[in-house]
């Protein structure tokens, strides 16, 4: 096979271009740190580094779910302590009435002050965290109360035994769950006996039974029997307050197990897509010299020509 000068230099040109691919391919590793820029570079691993690229995603968005469900669990734990401070309060000025030697102006004192703690607790029932009532259930659009005290949902669907119907969950993982809200009929309670079949909160019953005792001022038997009502009532809120609790650890012990799944996604996917620097380094080098020995050589081959000899 005869070999003309034509079929030399294109043979050069050829693992040039061969050759000046790599270099670029190795020098743009070395630059970015990444092993991978495209599919062909690796198909395998490019695969992989999708898959794990989606699976950080859905951790950050898994994340901002207990997040979001965190804060309102919180303010729910933060309202439910006020709400027990405001019991508790209301016990002090029972106690304090039941004795029976106040004078009217004192009594008439603390009957005012009782009319604003259940003022504080119609407040309380209609907490809102960002825009939505929180102890209104799936009702979050509308409060919990009336100025009156009177609940403003439909009670069909909160009472004992239902009130899985008003159940609001987030999803904090893959097939996980958490329920982040308290219904305020558990909390407050619902008044059988009133008006309406019942559409009073317990609580606020109880505060305005106080109230009317004190108008009468000679009740001092009557208030004593409504401490233990409303130690029922801090009991249970003290039964919540624990529930609550509970999810906040939860929470703040998913929030953490995600920053850690993020942490080894991330690892696992830098071996994927990563570079070993050193290594690279060393690579680039050899293409460099692999690269300009093959200039030297068709420079040598490139050079002659007919004049050459002519001379």
């Amino acid at each position: 096979m005869r070999v003309t000068n034509n079929m030399m230099i294109s043979n050069m040109t050829r693992n040039l271009q061969t050759n000046i691919r790599r270099l670029a391919k190795t020098e743009l590793q070395y630059n970015t740190g990444k092993r991978i820029h495209k599919p062909s570079d690796d198909p395998v691993g490019i695969t992989r580094s999708l898959k794990l690229t989606a699976d950080i995603s859905e951790l950050h968005q898994f994340k901002k779910n207990v997040q979001d469900a965190l804060s309102w669990v919180e303010n729910t734990e933060d309202t439910v302590i006020g709400y027990t401070e405001v019991l508790k309060r209301l016990r002090d000025l029972t106690e304090q009435a039941a004795n029976g030697v106040l004078t009217d102006e004192e009594t008439k004192k603390i009957k005012s002050e009782v009319a604003e703690l259940k003022q504080q607790i119609i407040s309380q029932g209609n907490t809102a965290y960002s825009g939505n009532y929180i102890f209104s259930g799936k009702n979050t659009d509308t409060k919990l109360f009336d100025e009156n005290g009177n609940y403003t949902m439909g009670l069909d669907a909160a009472r004992p035994g239902v009130t899985d119907l008003h159940t609001i969950k987030f999803q904090i993982g893959v097939g996980e769950t958490i329920n982040i809200n308290t219904l305020g009929t558990s909390l407050f309670e619902i008044d059988p006996t009133a008006p309406g079949g019942g559409n009073k909160a317990g609580i606020i019953t109880l505060v305005e039974d106080i109230e009317d005792l004190l108008e009468d001022g000679n009740s001092t038997k009557e208030l004593t029997d409504k401490l233990g009502e409303i130690d029922k009532y801090i009991d249970k809120a003290l039964t919540i307050r624990g529930d609550i609790g509970a999810r906040v650890n939860r929470l703040e012990l998913i929030v953490n197990r995600i920053e850690d799944d993020v942490i080894n996604l991330r690892a696992l996917k830098s071996k994927i897509e990563d570079i070993d620097q050193a290594e690279t380094a060393i690579q680039l080098m050899n293409e460099e010299n692999v690269y300009r020995a093959s200039l030297q050589v068709g420079a040598r081959i490139i050079q002659p020509s007919l004049l050459d000899f002519l001379r």
